[in-house]
């Protein structure tokens, strides 16, 4: 009877795994937070796609509004067999004037399209007001789980089975200053839970560098309780000035355990029960550990929103030249080489070193002057940790002499905020000595060829008559009294050679004037300057590097248009790009737009997502060069 109990119970197990999985109907729905706002304030427009593989969402453009993507999440469910999976787009929406609006229906190919939002943003600071320092209303939060006194599932909060934290070194910040942060998610021992995503900032007074899909865990010690900890080691920096919350939120799915003794106590009600005289096989430990005998409970884990101060930027004693930099930092210099011609592209490099917020450093390298030619230069960061929080950016410049003799590459300045001194700093390279050799030869002089002449005939003695004596005449002479330099023969190899002496000449003053044409030089060094971007576009999409790819591919669009207008490539902007194009260059704009965001967004992309905007990048410079 035992032997058949088991393999009942078994067959009932198998019976069970064999049944399909019913997937969730796909859909795409919608959500703006809050409804009304203030003109000057900003809300988030969440995209969720659920039961698709696919996340790419076409939101439209609505005349007044400034939809930009900041972020997405994604999550994969299994309750009951049942399989769900979803991703969520998250766009800031931000007005530029007051009125009513509405964001017409977002659609997703093959999936479906959201109901229209509307809203209305008022010339106040918006229409529903929250206390200073309360969690933004744009958390997208998922209800905590309704459990029993006697559940030990966790329940989200300080000193409970699970919650988080964010450690911080200081509560004071400058707009664009960087500091670490850890993201600490504490688990109860005993606990079983899974992520289903990355932590993520509520708030856009805050924007935090790229998360680790593999966080550290350790365990440790809350007055006395032990804990699983999850900790994500990054960076956080201030992107506008105020007193914010800091608020962060995980999607976490709890496996809570089911009691046991309650199985037994329903057991009175199973049919199998009394088949096998009273003992129920729900009640097997086979059927328990074959099943685990766990609920699953979907959860979001929030910190406490600590208040965070955000000071601006000083305006007093701003240098010129400051493009935005805040940390503290260190600027050298030097040349390829320190010889050259006139003419001749040599290569300068620009390293920034020290700790700060590297993604706004910029520098635009040595300006062109009467002695030296320039070019825009490329840019690129090597951190030294894992926050990106300290590193090298270093910049690459073709210089062009335009002047011989000894020359000097002048010092080139750099300007940042230190926000522990709460001063700007204004730093220089050294000058850097070279030697300009003149890269153009004087023709020379051709060789005059030689003119025979014929000697005076011998002066022989006239005969007693005043005739002149016979001669015999030698073999070699000849009867055609005709000068030589009237010969036909001689004037054709002479003017043979005059034409090949003239070629020469002008091919000579062709090659000397076309290694000292502006125009073809500029292009050249365009070329090479595209070359190298794409290079590095492709090293990004095989390092999964985003803001090393878009911003190579932006330099590369600039230097191609820059080329083909013949302006400098710095003028090549996003309004520029639109006037010239007419309308057509949206897609050029997107890099733009996007290599832009990606400094404050924290926006990810997969390795198709950059094969497919390196795909675009390399179309639409082969489209410039047929403009």
């Amino acid at each position: 009877m035992n032997i058949s109990k088991h393999l009942l119970v078994t067959g009932l197990a198998l019976a069970m795994l064999s049944a399909p999985a019913w997937a969730a109907q796909n859909s795409v729905t919608a959500q703006l937070q809050p409804q009304s706002i203030g003109l000057g304030d900003s809300a988030q427009l969440l995209v969720t796609i659920q039961g698709a593989q696919t996340s790419e969402a076409n939101v439209p453009s609505v005349d007044g509004l400034e939809i930009v993507p900041v972020g997405q999440q994604s999550s994969m469910q299994m309750i009951n067999g049942a399989i769900t999976s979803s991703m969520t787009r998250i766009y800031q929406v931000t007005p530029e004037r007051a009125g009513n609006f509405t964001i017409p229906a977002i659609s997703v190919p093959g999936v479906g399209s959201s109901q229209p939002i509307a809203f209305r943003v008022d010339n106040g600071s918006g229409g529903q007001p929250q206390p200073q320092g309360a969690p933004a209303q744009s958390r997208a939060q998922l209800p905590p789980p309704t459990m029993n006194s006697n559940s030990s599932a966790p329940v989200d909060g300080k000193n409970q089975p699970a919650f988080l934290r964010v450690v911080l070194p200081k509560q004071n910040l400058t707009v664009g200053e960087l500091v670490p942060v850890q993201i600490k998610a504490y688990f109860r021992a005993g606990v079983s839970a899974s992520l289903n995503g990355l932590p993520m900032l509520s708030s856009d007074a805050f924007a935090l560098n790229k998360l680790s899909d593999q966080p550290e865990q350790t365990r440790e010690s809350v007055n006395g309780v032990p804990y699983t900890v999850i900790t994500w080691t990054s960076s956080l920096s201030a992107v506008k000035a105020g007193d914010y919350a800091l608020n962060l939120d995980l999607p976490v799915m709890v496996r809570v355990p089911q009691e046991r003794t309650q199985r037994r106590a329903r057991s009175g009600n199973d049919p199998f029960a009394d088949f096998f005289g009273g003992n129920s096989p729900l009640d097997d430990p086979f059927f328990d550990n074959f099943f685990g005998q766990s609920t699953e409970k979907p959860m979001t884990l929030h910190t406490d929103g600590v208040i965070v101060k955000i000071q601006a930027l000083p305006t007093q004693g701003r240098p010129p030249g400051f493009s935005g930099a805040v940390g503290n930092f260190d600027i050298t210099s030097a040349a390829a080489s320190t010889q050259g011609a006139t003419g001749d592209p040599l290569q300068l490099k620009i390293n920034v070193t020290g700790t700060g917020n590297f993604s706004r450093v910029s520098n635009n390298g040595l300006p062109a002057s009467a002695a030296w030619k320039t070019y825009d230069p490329s840019a690129q960061f090597a951190p030294a940790d894992s926050s990106g929080l300290t590193g090298t950016k270093t910049f690459e410049q073709s210089i062009l002499p335009l002047q011989a003799g000894a020359q000097e590459i002048p010092a080139i300045n750099f300007s940042y905020f230190d926000p522990e001194k709460e001063t700007y700093v204004t730093k220089s390279t050294a000058p850097i000595p070279v030697q300009i050799a003149q890269n153009s030869a004087a023709l020379a002089p051709a060789a005059t060829p030689a003119v025979a002449t014929s000697a005076p005939p011998a002066t022989t003695k006239p005969a007693a008559d005043g005739l002149a004596p016979d001669e015999v005449v030698s073999p070699g002479a000849t009867a055609n009294l005709q000068p030589l330099v009237l010969r036909p023969w001689f004037l054709i190899f002479n003017a043979a050679l005059l034409l090949a002496l003239a070629a020469g000449a002008i091919f000579r003053t062709v090659r000397t004037r076309r290694a000292h044409d502006p125009q073809r030089l500029e292009r050249e060094a365009a070329e090479k300057a595209v070359s190298e971007s794409v290079a590095t576009m492709d090293a990004a999409v095989a390092a999964k590097d985003a803001p090393r790819f878009f911003d190579a591919a932006r330099h590369a669009l600039q230097e191609q248009l820059a080329a083909q207008w013949h302006i400098p490539a710095s003028r090549v902007t996003i309004p520029e790009i639109r006037s010239r194009l007419n309308g057509h260059g949206e897609e050029v704009a997107a890099v733009f737009k996007t290599a832009d965001e990606l400094a404050y967004s924290g926006k990810r992309f997969t390795a198709p997502d950059l094969q497919q905007w390196r795909d675009l990048v390399k179309n639409e410079l082969q489209q410039i060069t047929r403009i």
